[in-house]
């Protein structure tokens, strides 16, 4: 900022030579100079993009704008509350990371959890986990007969009750080889 505040007093420094020296009512002193606005126009478009949006809404009210010395006044008092706010900004930020540094600590003693995703088991979910995890009944039958291998161009546009008859058939029929394997051994 300070070089900002210098910028302006050189601006204000070209003032003074451009204007009538032998004007009394004219300051010598760049300080002391009045910002026009044409000089605090240059002066924000020099400004960093950071500073130069809050910069181009400062407006006075006056027709004479106020002394160099005054804005210099401002611009350090609005640094400062950038300053102060920043600095509230990196405190935050210092806590958050200490508290996921804590959290990452807590998660590395804790013991791991048994994971059930199906990518993970490489296989589908049968057809108990699937009527638990939000399908609807119908869902849920088209799935297991799909996973049977079933045709489902042929099931297509069929009731859940037919559905629900052709899973039957199923679980019937695999009643039967479970058995027959059973009875071999």
């Amino acid at each position: 900022m300070e070089r900002g505040i210098q910028y302006l007093r050189e601006l204000a420094v070209l003032e003074v030579i451009h204007n009538d020296l032998n004007n009394e009512q004219l300051s010598k002193d760049p300080d002391e100079v009045q910002c026009t606005r044409p000089m605090w126009r240059k002066f924000v478009r020099s400004a960093p993009s950071s500073y130069a949006n809050s910069l181009a809404i400062m407006t006075w009210k006056d027709e004479e704008g106020p002394t160099v010395d005054e804005l210099a006044g401002q611009l350090r008092q609005y640094e400062e509350s950038l300053s102060s706010s920043l600095r509230a900004c990196i405190s935050a930020v210092e806590k958050l990371s200490q508290d996921f540094q804590r959290f990452k600590e807590d998660m590395s003693y804790s013991s791991p959890v048994q994971t059930s995703i199906s990518a993970i088991r490489s296989k589908r979910p049968s057809l108990q986990e699937r009527r638990y995890s939000g399908y609807t009944p119908r869902a849920t039958l088209w799935f297991y007969l799909r996973d049977h291998g079933e045709d489902m161009r042929k099931w297509d546009g069929k009731s859940t009750s037919t559905l629900e008859a052709r899973v039957r058939i199923f679980d019937s029929h695999l009643q039967e080889v479970n058995n027959e394997c059973y009875d071999q051994d």
